[in-house]
């Protein structure tokens, strides 16, 4: 077989065996525990991501069709039912352990996942992110959606360790999930904030957050849990009374 139909044999046997992927129905697992309804297969993964995404299809820079920019996992997303659509925000790593965000979109919110054809292009603040990730959807009372995410940059006052990291609260909002407006990171007292979620209503006239305090980039510190603040303006979004509502515990059984 010449190089030129090896090649073309290779792309369809990608695209056929990707659209086995995505069409595929899955089926609920024949147990539950009553609570949650579990579902045999993973219903976004990095084999859902767009092929072109991964390869150059362009014959004469690719003649080996080869996987120019892996794909690692999808994971950590955030979700929302939006104008009869179930879509997920998806955590996208790269082989080079680098994050993107993509949306997926499914008829049902089971299986059918199928992403949009560009990652999200999320703009960045005065300070670059060295990694974004694990965002969340809440579609306000205001009529903006918003996106809270963690953003990850050096930790500066550690020059010489190139491990250490600052994560805090990156804030983006939207319309239409297509064009983002990247807002300031949260303000609070606490050293770094992770998975970060807006409640969907005001509060008392203010936005009402669900926080996860840390006092490092690893260590949780003694102050850690889920927390609770408001802010007057997501614009500048800043939460200076953060009480703990549900403090960390490793056991699942309390007394």
């Amino acid at each position: 077989m010449s190089e030129k139909n090896q090649f073309q044999a290779r792309l369809l046997r990608l695209f056929q065996e990707q659209e086995a992927l995505l069409s595929r129905k899955n089926e609920p697992l024949p147990h539950s525990n009553g609570i949650y309804q579990r579902y045999r297969h993973p219903v976004v993964t990095a084999e859902h991501t767009p092929l072109y995404w991964r390869y150059s299809l362009d014959e004469a820079s690719n003649p080996r069709l080869m996987e120019r920019q892996g794909v690692n996992a999808t994971f950590n997303a955030g979700a929302i039912y939006l104008d009869g659509r179930y879509l997920v925000m998806a955590r996208v790593e790269g082989n080079d352990r680098k994050s993107f965000f993509a949306l997926a979109e499914s008829p049902n919110g089971i299986d059918n996942f199928r992403f949009w054809k560009y990652p999200v292009r999320m703009p960045e603040t005065d300070e670059p992110d060295t990694n974004v990730y694990d965002m969340r959807l809440t579609l306000h009372e205001d009529g903006w959606i918003y996106g809270l995410f963690c953003t990850e940059r050096k930790d500066r006052s550690r020059p010489h360790d190139s491990s250490a990291a600052v994560a805090q609260c990156g804030i983006a909002r939207t319309k239409d999930l297509l064009h983002w407006e990247r807002l300031p990171d949260l303000i609070s007292n606490s050293g770094q904030q992770r998975n970060v979620v807006l409640h969907p209503e005001f509060v008392g006239g203010k936005y009402a957050l669900y926080t996860r305090p840390q006092d490092g980039f690893i260590e949780v510190g003694s102050g850690g849990g889920i927390g609770w603040g408001l802010t007057e303006s997501m614009e500048r979004a800043e939460v200076w009374e953060e009480r703990i509502v549900d403090g960390k515990a490793y056991h699942t059984i309390r007394k």
